[in-house]
């Protein structure tokens, strides 16, 4: 994409960004997820946490597409505009896709607090500021057939507690769009943070807890080490999982 569109392509903290401001950059994605659904028997499409960059402290360099937009009428203040710039390639690709093929989910796993303070006694890096993603405003408007918050802490520290995350991102899908947690299996490295595994026990026993308030499963991250059996967790798991999964029906679709 960066050779496709150079004039929209930044490098900013390591790597190369794409400006989701740029109205080509924003139809050549939806063209390619178009693409993908019509050529692909595919279940769905997933989008990770990234549209505008984690800050390093310098200011993201989208000046010029910023002051391009103000000199084609638009009043939105920068902040507002770069939400509207996220919000627009989302619903777009939601609308579109599900145009070819009504019954492909789309699902996105976005930083799992949407605003410092939110719920309260929740502190850290606010989504809704730092980048841009009015996650919350996906699950209310249904812009999403599914969300999985990252909530990548442990259960018991108040600042990031992650059943009080869990409860608030189930209480904002006020018209029944799914709640899949991410949990961050790779928190148990030794070399890491070293969390128990019997941590992703009790967060799992936390989800299906509120399975009638559409917590439908889990999402973890990564796969990596369940693969290598770190602290014996496929053992723990296993007795999650002795039974094939159904997958939990979206009605809406």
């Amino acid at each position: 994409m960066a050779k496709r569109f150079p004039r929209y392509a930044y490098t900013y903290n390591k790597y190369i960004w794409m400006d989701p401001g740029s109205i080509e950059v924003q139809q050549f994605i939806v063209n390619v997820t178009e693409d993908i659904v019509r050529r692909y028997a595919v279940d769905g499409i997933h989008m990770d946490d990234y549209f505008y960059p984690y800050s390093d402290g310098t200011e993201f360099p989208d000046a010029a597409t910023y002051v391009a937009y103000q000199q084609t009428g638009g009043t939105l203040n920068k902040n507002d505009w770069r939400r509207f710039n996220v919000n627009t390639l989302i619903q777009t690709m939601y609308t579109r896709m599900h145009a070819i093929k009504p019954k492909v989910k789309f699902g996105i796993s976005p930083f799992g607090i949407w605003k410092n303070g939110v719920p309260q006694g929740i502190t850290g890096l606010s989504s809704y500021d730092s980048l841009y993603c009015d996650s919350r405003m996906w699950l209310e408007q249904g812009l999403v057939d599914y969300l999985t918050p990252q909530l990548y802490w442990q259960i018991d520290p108040p600042a990031q507690s992650y059943p009080v995350l869990l409860n608030w991102w189930i209480q904002q899908s006020k018209i029944g769009r799914h709640v899949y947690p991410g949990n961050a299996v790779y928190r148990i490295l030794p070399t890491g943070l070293n969390w128990p595994v019997t941590e992703i026990v009790r967060q799992v026993n936390i989800t299906r807890s509120m399975r009638e308030r559409l917590a439908l499963g889990n999402v973890f991250y990564s796969v990596k080490q369940i693969m290598q059996n770190v602290k014996g967790i496929q053992t723990e798991i296993a007795t999650f999982y002795k039974q094939k999964a159904e997958t939990p029906k979206m009605n809406w679709l």
